[in-house]
């Protein structure tokens, strides 16, 4: 009896012992795994990001939820600070939410919030202005690279390159789609024109100048992602793969973390608001010099056209599917336009912009009398505007299907 129970008792020890050997060698393993990682790590620690988080570290590759990234930018950025008494409604987080005080202080501090929240949501649409976060959300690295470039957007405007040097950049990582269009009207009808979230660049064809970023959304992605690539903080490998809709990490979150703390050299993070974070309307589209453009929505809605290259005047046309009346207000002062004033796309009417670095256009619907929203009409309309006197159905943009009903 005496012989068996040792027996019993070496074995188990063994077992153990074995175990204990093995469990070992895996956390060495995992440890070796991320030693890439180990600095940013012991980093952040020291900044106090992991307090009481320490259970969630012990496991360098586990995955990124939103509310995981909004508590380590909270902990590690300390000037993402919102004052107490100033409250607005997160989507997805309402007040009384556990995370509610930690999403309004990083995501509203934003220049561009509270309006500009939807920047970064974790489900975007800004064809119809809806938006969502979610704290559970796993976080892919386009998930990552779209929030932080909506924290820390300087580091995308910050790039600057050549006419085609951007394309040329685009098209040398491999795993992002580019979807190239020959038309607006196409464009719009793109199941991802609306959609930051979706890893996929738009490009609009030109025959005589080549590619160019199809859309402003397509401009805020393709700069995110060359830009934080420039500044070496999220890049594509040597291969070029970006790996998009992979999973975030653990360690790859703090060791990005560490990168833009590092960028701004520790100091201040929180940009100022610029001119086009005061412009209160959510949709915007830009007017250049030299540079004719257009744009389409349906339903027709509000939005504010912006003059980024300081002109001092733009020429205006539109096709609509239903007679449609603007109101153009321009440094405050309205000023009002018919259907049958802006429907010629040969003779462009002159709109001065007196300095202003914006213009509200506000359409009304003719037959009902009341300003067209997202909600009371289908209305299709083509904007047309240049900052030069010229005949819009010249362009190969330009659309000449689109009819009054």
């Amino acid at each position: 009896m005496f012989l068996k129970r040792w027996s019993q008792l070496l074995s188990l020890t063994l077992i153990l012992s074995f175990c204990m050997t093995s469990v070992a060698s895996a956390a060495e393993s995992g440890q070796a795994k991320y030693a890439w990682a180990h600095e940013s790590i012991d980093f952040l620690r020291s900044h106090g990001v992991f307090e009481n988080m320490e259970y969630r570290t012990k496991t360098l590759g586990r995955m990124v939820t939103k509310a995981d990234l909004t508590l380590m930018v909270h902990r590690l950025f300390t000037d993402f600070r919102v004052d107490a008494d100033k409250k607005f409604n997160i989507p997805g987080v309402p007040n009384g939410h556990p995370s509610y005080q930690i999403f309004k202080d990083v995501y509203g501090s934003m220049p561009s919030a509270p309006n500009g929240l939807i920047g970064a949501a974790d489900r975007i649409n800004y064809d119809d202005e809806t938006f969502k976060y979610i704290p559970e959300k796993v976080l892919t690295r386009w998930d990552l690279l779209i929030t932080l470039n909506a924290l820390f957007d300087d580091i995308g405007y910050s790039l600057e390159l050549s006419d085609g040097e951007d394309i040329a950049r685009l098209r040398a990582i491999k795993d992002l789609p580019k979807r190239y269009f020959n038309s607006y009207n196409q464009y719009e009808k793109w199941k991802y024109a609306y959609q930051p979230l979706a890893a996929e660049i738009g490009l609009m064809q030109d025959k005589e100048y080549g590619p160019s970023l199809a859309s402003d959304l397509d401009y805020v992605k393709a700069y995110a992602l060359l830009g934080f690539a420039e500044a070496g903080i999220m890049k594509p490998d040597a291969k070029g793969y970006f790996r998009p809709n992979q999973k975030v990490t653990l360690a790859e979150t703090a060791v990005v973390l560490h990168r833009i703390y590092d960028y701004y050299d520790g100091g201040s993070y929180v940009r100022e608001p610029s001119p086009d974070d005061l412009i209160p309307n959510g949709s915007r589209f830009f007017i250049y010099k030299d540079s004719p453009s257009a744009h389409g929505s349906s339903p027709v809605s509000d939005f504010a056209l912006v003059n980024s290259d300081a002109l001092p005047e733009f020429y205006l046309a539109l096709k609509a599917t239903e007679k449609i009346d603007l109101q153009i207000n321009v440094n405050g002062e309205p000023s009002y336009y018919t259907y049958e004033q802006l429907s010629n796309p040969k003779q462009p009417v002159r709109i001065p912009l007196n300095g202003a670095y914006h213009a509200e256009f506000i359409p009304i619907i003719r037959s009902k009398g009341q300003i067209a929203t997202g909600d009371n009409n289908n209305i299709e309309v083509m904007y047309y505007y240049a900052d030069t006197f010229q005949d819009f159905t010249q362009a190969i943009w330009y659309e000449p299907t689109l009819q009054l009903k």
